[in-house]
């Protein structure tokens, strides 16, 4: 699969390991199913996100974690994205962990996941 995005960006998105993006994008084993979904994810979302503007400065990432039908899913992420180039000065990125069902240990180890790779202060 083609894409415009340098591994480390799209590693970034996904919150994975740039090994493991590679992994996936030159089709290799080693690799969950549901981690190669994020990583496809991760492409969308920046293909989506390259319509904002793009300014010299900080970016920051803003994770959603929800577990919602798909009909609110897909509302919050559209209305999300058309006001985050409205927020300049400010670079957001967002990064969407979205799932209809599932157990809340799923939920529990999504958040444990973005707090591991959180910037530390």
């Amino acid at each position: 699969m083609g894409h415009p995005f340098p591994i480390r960006e799209i590693a970034r998105q996904a919150g994975l390991s740039e090994a493991t993006v590679d992994r996936v994008l030159n089709g290799r084993g080693g690799v969950r199913e549901s981690t190669a979904r994020e990583v496809h994810q991760a492409i969308a979302d920046l293909d989506r996100q390259r319509t904002q503007v793009r300014l010299v400065g900080r970016t920051f990432m803003v994770d959603i974690v929800m577990q919602a039908p798909e009909r609110f899913t897909t509302a919050i992420r559209s209305a999300l994205e058309a006001e985050l180039p409205s927020l300049h000065p400010a670079v957001l990125r967002s990064r969407f962990h979205f799932r209809e069902t599932g157990p809340v240990g799923e939920l529990v180890r999504t958040l444990d996941r973005i707090a591991r790779r959180a910037p530390r202060a």
